[in-house]
């Protein structure tokens, strides 16, 4: 099944398709939990994670010779890993315990830049993730206290990096591989449900945030997964 019909630049066969399908389910069931308030909170953290394990499990579902020979996978798995972590900790109404979730996210996005590479360099590509994250920065330091922007400055120097790398082979770029166009817009995506979360967190209440986060961040996972899992079955 090719999903360029629905905007992913990369071509999934009918054995893709039916290892994707516990992915959609369990981002369904996110969104119906998510929607009753009396739900409890380990119930909300279960269906939260729950698509994450999904794509853990897609990725095993390729064979433990596939994740054993390919390092970048590995790293892959465990970012999805530390993200799970970090959006359990999200969800603790604790100032301490969100810096934790915080820096979970932190050590996943320094694992999705080493999974992405460091060739080509593509100093033009980090110039414009460079001046998005600044200009992202700079609204969100309008609103925000020293300390809360001391912390922004090194959580948007790490998502800056990740998508830098998984930028850096697709702009100004002649050929762009699909993979790595997948994982490009799962980049951009990630940067976006971010920005929006940390708005809707120090600015003011952004309409239809959650829908808007939790959408944008389902679908940077899963382009990313996408990304550096197809890329990586083309490796002997």
């Amino acid at each position: 099944m090719n999903l360029c019909k629905v905007g992913l630049p990369v071509s999934l066969d009918n054995n893709d398709f039916r290892r994707l399908l516990p992915f959609f389910m369990a981002v369904c069931i996110y969104t119906i939990v998510n929607s009753i308030p009396s739900a409890p909170l380990w119930v909300k953290g279960l269906s939260k994670i729950l698509p994450l394990i999904c794509l853990c499990v897609f990725i095993l579902n390729h064979g433990k010779d596939f994740i054993s020979k390919r390092r970048r996978v590995q790293r892959l798995l465990l970012a999805l890993l530390f993200s799970a972590a970090g959006d359990v900790l999200l969800l603790m109404n604790n100032t301490k315990i969100f810096i934790v979730g915080a820096a979970m996210f932190a050590l996943a996005h320094c694992l999705y830049t080493w999974a992405f590479g460091f060739e080509p360099l593509n100093m033009k590509a980090g110039g414009v993730i460079g001046v998005a994250v600044m200009l992202g920065l700079t609204f969100l330091s309008t609103c925000s206290t020293i300390y809360q922007v001391l912390l922004l400055c090194c959580y948007c120097s790490l998502i800056g990096l990740m998508s830098w790398r998984a930028n850096a082979p697709v702009l100004f770029c002649s050929h762009r591989p699909p993979p790595r166009v997948t994982g490009a817009m799962g980049a951009w995506l990630f940067m976006v449900s971010d920005f929006v979360l940390a708005t809707n967190l120090l600015c003011f209440t952004v309409p239809f945030q959650n829908p808007i986060v939790m959408g944008t961040y389902y679908m940077a996972q899963l382009f990313i997964t996408l990304g550096i899992v197809k890329e990586n079955e083309k490796i002997d």
